[in-house]
């Protein structure tokens, strides 16, 4: 019996994280550190929602992973020029440093990763993005749905 294309997603998510997780073990990082310090260093200077979208997460969840980033000395705020009531994040000097050290790592993994698939990235990235965009598109809509009231709902 096939099993659904959700659940092998969910599948290759935790073999890619325990791949990641082994790859990375001795490094200044975890893999999912990394990837929100990979963010912050691919924007430069984003706000928590910028990030927080680049990462596909929830914004409660950049925050509080912003938090232990922040308790270390990774990254400091700055003001937002573009809107007042909002903040940027960058990564401190020893931010910069623990990214780069981390993705000496990472980078290992990513050329392993590559190999093993045989045929290089570029189709399975977009497969991988296309497939980002979709879940996206099926939360908006299952999102609005349930906003509707229940008697439009069902007819």
């Amino acid at each position: 019996m096939e099993t659904s294309l959700l659940f092998e997603v969910f599948a290759l998510n935790q073999a890619v994280g325990r791949f990641l997780a082994d790859a990375m073990r001795d490094g200044p990082l975890t893999p999912a550190e990394y990837a929100v310090y990979s963010a912050m260093f691919e924007l430069e200077s984003g706000t928590p929602t910028a990030l927080a979208a680049r990462l596909g997460m929830r914004l409660t969840t950049f925050l509080d992973q912003l938090r232990l980033v922040e308790a270390r000395g990774h990254a400091r705020r700055l003001p937002n020029p573009a809107d007042g009531r909002s903040y940027r994040v960058v990564l401190t000097a020893d931010g910069l440093a623990a990214h780069r050290a981390a993705n000496g790592l990472f980078e290992r993994a990513h050329d392993e990763y590559v190999e093993a698939l045989g045929g290089g990235e570029v189709r399975p990235r977009q497969v991988l993005r296309a497939m980002r965009e979709a879940a996206d598109r099926a939360r908006t809509a299952a999102v609005e749905a349930s906003r509707r009231p229940s008697s439009a709902r069902a007819g």
